[in-house]
Parts: structure tokens; sequence; C-alpha cells
């Protein structure tokens, strides 16, 4: 499928680093539009399926890892795809979003990875994650029961939890390339935890807290995420 992309004014040619946008779920890329303007490079932001001006998933699938394949497609479209040459874009996840950016990040596919409330939420055993991803598809399952009201209502229900510490640990031990977290007081990560998680990381890793800014404070967002690209 073809993923509609928010892009901003950045010019391939001379122009600064490359970066990819990751909204969270439930929003659309055009929400990062300040940002897009802003940064000093070619910019831009796909609206996952179902969401934005994109069009539902195919094959009724949709699971976490499902986005990590659809940024994979985004940077197909865009021709911004990173085999071990050339520049690999710089990478910005929010929330379900920088679930989706670090296999990216693990993988060596870029330049940089920038997290914004994508810490993620409170550790939980394997036995109390099966529990809650039963749940889910118990309710998920009753859903697809009920008539179709919006283009993809199973994600409505949001997805089921995944946050195992050992996983996540493994996963963040393995990306090497500068990570900036960025924490609003959006982010489901316990404040107590938040500088430990950023340790996991296994190349140089920045926390920054800004706790006094909203969803709505793109601007503020913006100015500290082109303020790293520095």
């Amino acid at each position: 499928m073809t993923l509609y992309i928010h892009r901003g004014p950045g010019r391939e040619e001379g122009g600064g680093p490359r970066l990819l946008v990751l909204h969270d779920l439930n929003a659309a890329g055009s929400a990062w539009q300040d940002l897009l303007d802003a940064w000093p490079g070619p910019s831009a932001a796909p609206d996952f399926p179902g969401h934005g001006q994109s069009p539902p998933a195919e094959g009724g699938k949709y699971v976490p890892t499902d986005l990590t394949l659809y940024a994979v497609r985004a940077l197909q479209q865009l021709g911004w795809e990173h085999d071990g040459d050339g520049d690999a874009p710089a990478v910005l996840g929010h929330g379900w979003g920088a679930f989706a950016a670090e296999p990216l990040a693990a993988a060596g596919r870029v330049s940089r990875l920038i997290l914004v409330d994508g810490l993620g939420g409170p550790w939980h055993s394997a036995s109390e994650l099966a529990v809650a991803q039963t749940a889910w598809l118990r309710a998920a399952l009753r859903v697809h029961t009920q008539p179709v009201a919006t283009p993809d209502p199973i994600l409505a229900l949001g997805f089921p939890d995944v946050w195992h510490e050992e996983i996540t640990r493994g996963r963040r031990a393995a990306i090497t390339v500068p990570v900036l977290a960025i924490e609003t007081r959006s982010s489901s990560t316990p404040p107590g935890e938040r500088d430990a998680r950023v340790a996991m990381f296994g190349g140089p890793a920045q926390l920054v807290d800004a706790t006094a800014a909203t969803d709505a404070s793109r601007d503020r967002l913006a100015a500290i995420v082109c303020g790293a690209a520095g």
C-alpha cells in the first residue's frame, strides 16, 4: 500500500540531514508539520495505515511490530532506504512511533534516534503480558462482531502492552547511534525509571526533561529536536 507522507520544505540538494517522523497511534504525521518546516534538511512524516490520509491496513492485520514495517515502506517511498552506504536519516518516534523506530536503529538504518515519550510504560512480567494480550485479543474479537463505524475500529483499542524489561534491554543495547529521549508530562514512563531506561542504549544517550511541554507545545519540541541536529 502507499502511505500518505507529509513533507517539509528542505531540499535534498545541499541541505542538512534527513528526518523521518513516526507519529503515535491514533494521531497523524500532520501533527508534526511545525517540526518538518523547522528541520534544516529534508523531512517527512508518513500517516500510518488507518490514520490521517492513509487508507486502512490491508488484510486486517495490525500489531505493534507492523509499524516498523510501515516505517520501512515510508523510507522506500521517499527513496531514503539505507543499506550501509550513504547517509541514513535521523528518525523521531512519538509514543508507539518510538517503538517502531527502535528496531530501525538496532538494524543500523538510522543516523540518530529521537524518542518523544518513547521510553515505554511500566514493566510487566511475561505472565502479566500474556494476560494483557489475551484480554486485548478478546476485546478485538468483540470489535469485529460489531458494525464497522470507522475505517479501522480495532485501532481504538490501542496495542497490547509489550513492556518487558529484559526484552527491551536487549533491543536497546543493540542501538549504538546517538539517542535523544524527550519526556513530556504525557509520558507513560514512571519518572523514577527514566534515567535507567536511557542508560540501556548501547551508544551515547541523552534525556531531556520537557515536562512543562504538552502535545500542543510542538514549537518547544521542535526547538529541542532541531537544536540536537546542530
